[in-house]
C-alpha cells in the first residue's frame, strides 16, 4: 500500500496509471447504472436540462426583458458550467461512502472512486453540451473560432471541481450530514453566480459577494465564446487557472493526508 508523501501528485498519477483498467470499469459502471432500465436512456441527459432551460428562459427573459432566443443562449452558457461544478462536487463528494463495502473488502486506490464519478459526469456534460449546442445554434448561438476556448474552460472547471470533490469525499466520511449541507449550499450558490443574470445587473453587497465567487470567472469562460462569440479575457483565464491550481493541490494534499483513515471511519 502506498505511503503518504508531502507531494502526492506523482504518487497519484502512478497509482491511476497502474490501475487504469479499474478506473475504466468504474467509469463504465457509473454511466451504465445511470441509465439502466430507463426507457429513454441517454436522452434523459438531454431532456432534463432542455426542459429546465426552456421553462427558465420563458420566465427570466420576461423578468429581464430580453429576447427569448437570446436569453436561452445566455442561460445555456451559464447552466452548462454550473451544472458540471455542482454535480461533480455533490456526487463525487459521496463516492467513498457509496463504495463503502468495496473499500472495506479489497485494496483499490481510494482516489479512483471520486475520479471515476467525476469523469463519468464530465462525459455526461460534454455529451449534453454537444447535443444542446445544436439547438442553441439553431436559435442564434455563435459559431466562431472562440468556441475552441470551451475545451480549456472544461479542463479548468473540472480541475477546480474535482479538487473540492476530493475534500468533500473525505469530509463526508467523518460528517455524514455534509451531503445535505452541500445540497443546500448549491441551491444558494446558483443565485450568487451569474447563471441567470449578467454580473452588472447586481449592485451593493450582492455584487461584491458574486465577484468573490470563483464560479463567476469559470462561467464567463463559457459564456463569452457561446453567447458573445468572443474569447475569454486574459483576466478570467488567469484567475480560473489560479483557482483550479489551488483547488487541486489542496484537494490532493487533504485527500492524501486522510485517506488511510477512511476505512476505519466507515
Amino acid at each position: 500500500m502506498p505511503q503518504p508523501s508531502a507531494w502526492p501528485v506523482a504518487a497519484y498519477v502512478r497509482e491511476i496509471r497502474e490501475h487504469r483498467s479499474v478506473l475504466f470499469q468504474l467509469v463504465r459502471q457509473q454511466i451504465t447504472l445511470r441509465y439502466r432500465r430507463t426507457f429513454l436512456g441517454y436522452l434523459w441527459t438531454l431532456l432534463n436540462p432542455l426542459l429546465m432551460m426552456g421553462v427558465t428562459s420563458v420566465v427570466f427573459s420576461a423578468i429581464f426583458k430580453m429576447d427569448l432566443k437570446s436569453y436561452a443562449v445566455f442561460l445555456f452558457s451559464g447552466i452548462i458550467a454550473f451544472n458540471l461544478f455542482a454535480t461533480v462536487v455533490t456526487q463525487s463528494g459521496q463516492a467513498l461512502i457509496g463504495n463503502e463495502q468495496l473499500i472495506k473488502k479489497i485494496y483499490i486506490p481510494k482516489i479512483l472512486f471520486p475520479l471515476a464519478t467525476s469523469t463519468a459526469l464530465l462525459i455526461d456534460s460534454l455529451l449534453m453540451f454537444l447535443s444542446l449546442f445544436l439547438i442553441v445554434v439553431a436559435i442564434g448561438g455563435h459559431i466562431t473560432p472562440a468556441l475552441f476556448a470551451i475545451l480549456p474552460a472544461y479542463l479548468l472547471l473540472f480541475t477546480f471541481s474535482f479538487g473540492l470533490a476530493l475534500i468533500f469525499s473525505v469530509s463526508a466520511v467523518y460528517f455524514r450530514d455534509l451531503q445535505h449541507v452541500i445540497g443546500i449550499f448549491m441551491q444558494a450558490l446558483v443565485f450568487l453566480s451569474p447563471v441567470y443574470y449578467k454580473p452588472e445587473a447586481l449592485s451593493g453587497k450582492v455584487e461584491w459577494a458574486m465577484q468573490l465567487n470563483p464560479l463567476t470567472q469559470f462561467i464567463e469562460m463559457f459564456r463569452l465564446p457561446i453567447f458573445m462569440g468572443e474569447f475569454p479575457s486574459a483576466r478570467s483565464v488567469m484567475l480560473s487557472a489560479a483557482f483550479a491550481a489551488v483547488s487541486i493541490v489542496v484537494g490532493l494534499l487533504f485527500f492524501r493526508r486522510h485517506e488511510r483513515l477512511v476505512a476505519f471511519r466507515m
